[in-house]
Parts: C-alpha cells; sequence; structure tokens
C-alpha cells in the first residue's frame, strides 16, 4: 500500500475488495440495524392497536348488555302497567254490566249513547272487549316509544 502523487491511497485487487466487502457489511449493518428499529415501532403500534380495539370491545360489551337491561325493564315496566289497566277496565266493565242487569226485558231500540253510562247492559261486554283491545294498542305504542329511546 502505497500514497501515489494525486492523493489516492493504491490498494492491491485484494485490498479493494476487502475494502468493498467492509462497505457492503457496513451498509448492511446499518440497514439491519433501521429495519429493527422500524420493526420495533410496528410491534409497538400493532400492540397500541390491539390493546385499544380490545378496550373498545369490552366496552361496547358492556353498553350492550346496559341496553338489554335497560330494555328489560321497559318491557316489565309496560307490562305491568298494561296489567293494572287492563285489570281496571275489566273491573269497570264488570261493575257496569253487573249493576245494568236487574232488568229481564228486551230494551228498545236505542239511540246511539253519548257516554259509557248510557250503555244498555248487552253492550257492555262489546265495549269492555273494544276497550281492553284500545288499553293494549296503548301500551304496545308507549312500549315503542320506550324501547326506542
Amino acid at each position: 500500500m502505497g500514497i501515489n502523487q494525486k492523493g489516492f491511497i493504491a490498494l492491491s485487487p485484494t485490498g479493494y475488495i476487502a475494502l468493498g466487502l467492509g462497505l457492503i457489511v457496513l451498509t448492511l449493518g446499518i440497514a439491519l440495524k433501521v429495519q429493527s428499529a422500524r420493526l420495533d415501532a410496528c410491534k409497538a403500534e400493532h400492540q397500541s392497536f390491539v390493546s385499544t380495539v380490545a378496550e373498545i370491545g369490552r366496552q361496547a360489551e358492556i353498553d350492550k348488555n346496559k341496553e338489554i337491561e335497560r330494555q328489560k325493564k321497559v318491557t316489565k315496566d309496560v307490562s305491568s302497567d298494561y296489567e293494572n289497566r287492563l285489570n281496571l277496565l275489566r273491573d269497570t266493565y264488570a261493575r257496569l254490566r253487573d249493576q245494568r242487569s236487574g232488568g229481564g226485558s228486551m230494551p228498545p231500540i236505542p239511540n246511539t249513547p253519548r257516554s259509557i253510562d248510557d250503555l244498555t247492559p248487552d253492550s257492555i261486554p262489546l265495549a269492555g272487549i273494544c276497550a281492553e283491545t284500545t288499553q293494549q294498542l296503548n301500551s304496545l305504542q308507549n312500549w315503542i316509544k320506550a324501547q326506542s329511546q
């Protein structure tokens, strides 16, 4: 190895090969270090993503269970309210039927009743069925409204 006049180090062909191999090894080492750092960053980002998705899933499960419980409660409350109102209707119409069932003669052709108190005894059961159906419809509508809130 010697220095020529132009400032270059003169190497033998084996020296150039060794220098080239050394630069290749150095470049590969740097690339490996960079890729290793990128891989570690990707692993950390993936782990953070997995943790976030798992937490979102746990929270969604909690929210779903709360909503199911809320809807069960709404159903129970509306059902209980419906039963109470239905029993009240049945008692009212039974009382009206019993109050009006004293006579045995045919009633005359009636005019259209203006209120529930004007109903004839034989029309009370039909009016009771209509009232129960109306109450059922009202309760179902209330249930749908409560479930959608």
